[in-house]
């Protein structure tokens, strides 16, 4: 009984002295306890066996493609101002799962062949997460790239009418932003709740704003409201509106509308307001979400903000999240966000945007993604992702294996003003 007791206890320290090396060792390592059992001459002895589990500390590297060159520049730069704010604000506080987050920007230029390119370096170099490109129109060419390499993929969206019409059939790409089908909802709410009977609806060539119009030509006649849609167009790079302006108030002498449904880009708004008030057009004007962008009031840019007061565009809460009700789930945080943002790159910026709103979702969304998936790779962040129920900048994304949208909403109606900004007039949908 002597000796199987010192052999048992021997073994103890043995096991005990490689237990304290390994917890002294050095490396970015953890260690936990097991149990073991040893016999000796008919007696069971159970002692702790050491185990190492070792501890990823790379950064987590975040690819971004947005337009910072190119007719998308514009947006781009407060989306690119929201990323670094958010960034700085994630790894100042640990980062995720104590893994930092490094940034890396390539430039889609706005262009289909370059976004291509630049997701393709993206998954070249890659990276964890990849994000973009920024235009609607370049992103889907983009989606067998990453789903070929399996990473988690947050478009920028908005989705086109094609993709809302089927069930998701993607693994890794995600599109959360609100598509035709919510901003079409927000303007016929806009023109029920303002009692607008006889409308005359106009867009530029991108295909949100297209689809978006082609929506209304069913959904406000069957809401009791006369709509009138006109063909022409304009282009995102276009800078003289003199001509589609000329359109506009020829076609709205013919109908009579009581209200301009204007489905446009940031730029346009301010100076084809203004041209269309110099040919006589005085009846309210509605602008999709777009609109919802400083631009139209910025003032350092050449546009008049008297141009646009009492004017309209629906946007998503970032637009002034001090305004909205305060039953929004988001409101505190968002209100936070832009308070460092304003502490930092958006110093200057007079106010927050959309765009904005697009960067501190899109980042979010993937952190939320990465510190709830079950495995540190693309599959688990894409299957982590399609289980998140979150509120953020532009509303509140559902998501699911069968909807890798999430977001068909989370619009409020808001008034330009000469000096005070966006005023909140009401909540969409």
């Amino acid at each position: 009984m002597r000796r199987s007791y010192w052999i048992a206890l021997g073994l103890v320290l043995v096991l005990a002295l490689g237990v304290f090396a390994a917890a002294c060792g050095g490396g970015d390592e953890t260690t936990t306890t097991g149990a073991t059992t040893a016999t000796t001459a008919g007696s069971t002895t159970t002692v702790a066996e050491a185990t190492t589990t070792t501890v990823n500390t790379t950064p987590i590297k975040i690819g971004i493609a947005i337009s910072l060159t190119g007719d998308s520049a514009a947006p781009c730069a407060q989306i690119k101002q929201g990323f670094d704010t958010e960034a700085a604000f994630i790894n100042a506080n640990g980062g995720i799962n104590g893994r930092q987050v490094e940034l890396i920007y390539v430039d889609d230029q706005s262009q289909m062949d370059t976004a291509t390119a630049a997701i393709q370096s993206l998954v070249d170099q890659k990276v964890d997460v990849v994000i973009g490109p920024f235009p609607q129109w370049t992103q889907p060419p983009t989606f067998p790239l990453t789903e070929e390499a399996g990473i988690l993929h947050v478009a920028f969206g908005p989705p086109t009418d094609d993709m809302l019409a089927v069930p998701n059939t993607l693994t890794y790409v995600f599109t959360p932003a609100t598509g035709a089908d919510g901003c079409s909802d927000a303007f016929v709410k806009e023109m029920q709740a303002d009692a607008r009977t006889n409308v005359l609806g106009v867009g530029d060539n991108m295909v949100i704003s297209q689809e978006t119009l082609k929506r209304l030509t069913e959904l406000l006649p069957a809401a009791g409201v006369q709509f009138t849609l006109m063909s022409d167009s304009y282009g995102l790079g276009d800078t003289d509106f003199t001509p589609i302006a000329n359109k506009i108030a020829a076609k709205a002498k013919e109908v009579n509308p009581d209200a301009i449904i204007l489905a446009s880009n940031p730029v346009a708004v301010n100076p084809l307001t203004k041209a269309l008030r110099s040919l006589g057009v005085t009846v309210p004007i509605y602008n999709q979400a777009s609109g919802s962008h400083p631009l139209p009031l910025f003032a350092p840019a050449g546009m008049d903000p008297a141009n646009v007061a009492g004017d309209y565009a629906f946007g998503p809460a970032i637009v002034d999240p001090s305004k909205i009700p305060d039953t929004y789930p988001a409101k505190a945080d968002l209100i936070a966000f832009v308070e460092r943002w304003r502490a930092g790159p958006g110093a200057k910026e007079p106010f927050a945007s959309l765009f904005l709103g697009f960067a501190y979702d899109t980042i979010h969304l993937a952190e939320q993604a990465i510190l709830t998936a079950e495995t540190a790779d693309g599959a688990g962040y894409a299957a982590a992702l399609a289980k998140v129920d979150w509120w953020g900048a532009q509303g509140h994304y559902v998501f699911s294996a069968e909807d890798h949208i999430g977001g068909h909403g989370g619009f409020f109606q808001w008034q330009y003003t000469v000096d005070q900004g966006f005023k909140f007039i009401r909540e969409l949908n």
